[in-house]
């Protein structure tokens, strides 16, 4: 009993509003299409190219994550070297300090060494040229005495009478 009045029911409303089914099913048809050539052709591809893109960016907040840590371990790396180099440079500088100071007093314990022998070169030189020179001072002066007694007793001395007195003289020095 309804159906027959529901679809007169619905005629007449369609009818007042200038529903036709025909145009309908073919507007329907068309909406159909147009939403699947728009999804196919419209919203897939830029989904498609949104997710590559959140893709990358994602790659990328990834890449700036290593390479944050990467830095972050490449600087402490410079660090310990840095410190490891300027440990090093420390021991080397103490090392030749250490080096200089030994060379310096080995030098000095040369010199000094050097010095003494320069000096006691010297007083055996100076001893030798005294006693060259007292030897000197000895004949000369027993020459002086064997003329001077030449001369007083007035009488010339032989070769063995000179050796005498200076021999005498010598002995008395």
């Amino acid at each position: 009993m309804f159906t027959p009045v529901l679809a007169a029911s619905i005629q007449e409303l369609a009818d007042k509003f200038g529903l036709h089914t025909d145009v309908f099913i073919a507007h329907t048809i068309a909406f159909t299409v147009l939403v699947i050539v728009v999804v196919k052709f419209g919203i897939k591809p830029i989904m498609q190219q949104l997710e590559e893109r959140r893709a990358r960016i994602e790659e990328g907040e990834a890449m700036h994550a290593r390479s944050e840590k990467e830095l972050a371990e490449v600087k402490a790396t410079g660090e310990q070297i840095i410190a490891d180099a300027h440990s090093t440079g420390k021991e080397e500088i103490e090392r030749a300090r250490q080096t200089a100071a030994k060379l310096q007093a080995d030098l000095a314990d040369k010199a000094t060494q050097e010095a003494r022998t320069i000096i006691d070169n010297a007083k055996q030189q100076a001893e030798m040229d005294v006693k060259r020179e007292k030897d000197e001072l000895k004949s000369e002066f027993a020459r002086l005495v064997a003329q001077a007694t030449a001369q007083v007793t007035g009488k010339v001395l032989s070769e063995a009478d000179h050796r005498a007195i200076n021999q005498e003289v010598i002995n008395h020095l």
